[in-house]
């Protein structure tokens, strides 16, 4: 629908970024640059193609407006966690496999044309507030860990790969993993039950 037909549109797909949406597209920036003086290009290369998703959908067009049954979300949730459990860790197919429930993610939460934004309860404000604020600690102790490693290489690394990797190293413990990271995400796919 054009602006003509529409004229609350224009507004809607304005390009100019709404704060938090720039702050986080920072942050995305941020990270990808830091992933560049680590010479860790897929990484870069997923962060910074996330920034430029998010400043794409500005000027993209919403698709038509559809909903998608829990129960085949959650069918997908259940098939994806059952290839990354099985898959190697840090191999080619588990980036495939990230990359491609990122992809799915970004096509069931895409804009439909009707449904137009939608203010946020107290409840998701809180839930918003909280995930900023882990966010943030993870990439704040990941960047210092990175200068520390810098500074004294020889000392041990404490990234949260490396405190994480006895927990995935078993295999219960990646399968309680990736249950919880598709579990997460399946919330935060239905608008945190709104939907």
């Amino acid at each position: 629908m054009n602006a003509q037909m529409n004229p609350g549109a224009a507004a809607e797909r304005s390009p100019v970024l709404p704060w938090p949406v720039a702050c986080w597209t920072a942050v995305l920036l941020l990270i990808g640059i830091v992933q560049i003086v680590r010479a860790q290009w897929f990484d870069t290369a997923v962060f910074f193609g996330a920034a430029a998703l998010v400043v794409a959908i500005r000027w993209l067009p919403p698709r038509a407006a559809r909903r998608v049954p829990l129960r085949a979300v959650a069918a997908g949730a259940v098939a994806a966690g059952v290839v990354v459990s099985l898959l190697p860790r840090h191999s080619g197919g588990m980036d495939s496999a990230v990359v491609a429930i990122g992809v799915a993610a970004v096509a069931l939460a895409w804009p439909g044309t009707s449904a137009g934004p939608r203010p946020w309860t107290a409840g998701l404000r809180r839930l918003g507030a909280v995930w900023a604020a882990l966010v943030i600690a993870g990439c704040v102790w990941e960047l210092v860990q990175f200068i520390v490693s810098v500074i004294h290489p020889a000392d041990p690394s404490y990234a949260l790969s490396n405190l994480l990797d006895p927990l995935l190293d078993g295999a219960p413990g990646r399968i309680g993993f990736v249950a919880v990271w598709l579990a997460g995400g399946m919330f935060l796919l239905r608008g945190g039950g709104r939907r």
